[in-house]
């Protein structure tokens, strides 16, 4: 769950950088980001995989995607601290908001087919999972020490 916790930080920063570069094309910020990449080595596997498949896109970033990414981060760490102080309704709220998460998601994807948003799906019903089992496992050690 530390790694939650450091991962939601990492939204936020990264959704505040966002709020500065709306309008901007996700191609020109991909290619701002793997510059140096490209400079240490114009046959990078990452760039050649992503910057064709971002190439003329017509996303840009917008106020929604600032805001959400800003909001799942505080999620994160909100939750992240409550799962591992283990609190039992932390769980169950947990695995509600990722499993709301996970429908719009899947709605997302039937309109924009997006490779990366089905791997997004893949980790966050992987995060659902183990959710529950760690749920399982802690009420089922309090049902049986009460």
């Amino acid at each position: 769950m530390w790694w939650r916790i450091f991962y939601g930080f990492l939204r936020l920063i990264i959704g505040f950088v966002l709020l500065h570069l709306i309008n901007s094309p996700i191609s020109d910020i991909f290619h701002l980001i793997m510059a140096h990449e490209v400079i240490e080595d114009p046959q990078d596997l990452l760039v050649g995989l992503v910057a064709p498949a971002i190439q003329g896109s017509s996303l840009t970033v917008t106020y929604f995607l600032a805001f959400y990414i800003i909001l799942w981060g505080v999620i994160d760490i909100f939750l992240s601290i409550n799962l591992l102080r283990q609190n039992l309704w932390a769980f169950s709220v947990g695995m509600y908001i990722i499993s709301l998460l996970i429908l719009y998601e899947c709605y997302r994807l039937l309109h924009t087919h997006s490779i990366i948003l089905a791997l997004v799906i893949i980790v966050d019903i992987f995060w659902v999972f183990l959710i529950r089992k760690e749920y399982l496992k802690l009420k089922h050690g309090i049902s049986l020490s009460t």
